[in-house]
């Protein structure tokens, strides 16, 4: 039987969904539970995965009885992750991150698991009280590194509450994944097409070399506002 994520893979053909799988970060499901055990999130809150891609995170704090929002501009990611388990606990919205359909301050918590951020609008749609939960890329070079990045949310009344570093495992997933593009090519190239393929695997050694000179790096951080 073909499973709902098979299915989105056929019709959305890119190495992160094919390679990353459902909780689609850095660190997987155990970064999305060490998140929401430092989020401070009370049953019924109201809780933004923004960029949700097929609201993992959305659906797994709606298994602990908070009222979860999930938005992304892909209608078909929407649509998967509606379909997946505790998806009809969760409310789906198609809009970008950088541009949020909702009131400020409307959450109690506020979640982007991806490299885009947009500190402005997160900023915005959190409540007073609010926790930010990131899982993303940091600078490590001459940008001023993690503190930097610390600083940055720190001009929109952000204060730095956990953090865990996972530069590290970033690496090794990103050579795991560049090895496996190879290895698999026979499958990936007629499935991306051929240029598509070389685009891909282009992309994923990039990402890989900035990790190996020590540029980029990643981190899971909860951040907080104390109202």
């Amino acid at each position: 039987m073909v499973t709902v994520l098979e299915t989105l893979a056929e019709e959305y053909p890119a190495w992160w969904v094919d390679l990353l799988g459902e909780h689609n970060h850095v660190g997987g499901v155990e970064s999305t539970r060490w998140l929401l055990e430092r989020a401070r999130l009370q049953n019924g809150d109201l809780m933004l995965d923004a960029g949700a891609f097929i609201g993992a995170a959305a659906r797994l704090a709606a298994g602990d009885g908070v009222r979860a929002v999930a938005a992304d501009v892909a209608a078909d990611f929407l649509k998967a992750g509606r379909q997946l388990e505790r998806g009809h606990d969760v409310t789906w919205v198609a809009a970008s991150t950088s541009r949020l359909p909702f009131k400020d301050g409307a959450f109690a918590s506020v979640w982007c698991l991806e490299s885009y951020l947009a500190p402005r609008e997160l900023s915005r749609v959190s409540a007073r009280k609010a926790t930010l939960c990131l899982c993303c890329e940091v600078p490590e070079d001459s940008r001023g590194g993690v503190e930097s990045f610390i600083d940055e949310w720190a001009e929109y009344g952000w204060e730095l509450a956990a953090h865990k570093t996972l530069t590290l495992e970033a690496t090794q997933l990103w050579r795991r994944c560049e090895a496996e593009l190879v290895r698999r090519r026979p499958f990936f190239e007629p499935r991306y097409g051929k240029r598509g393929y070389l685009r891909q695997l282009d992309h994923v050694a990039g990402l890989l070399q900035q990790y190996e000179r020590g540029g980029v790096g990643h981190g899971l951080f909860v951040f907080a506002r104390q109202g």
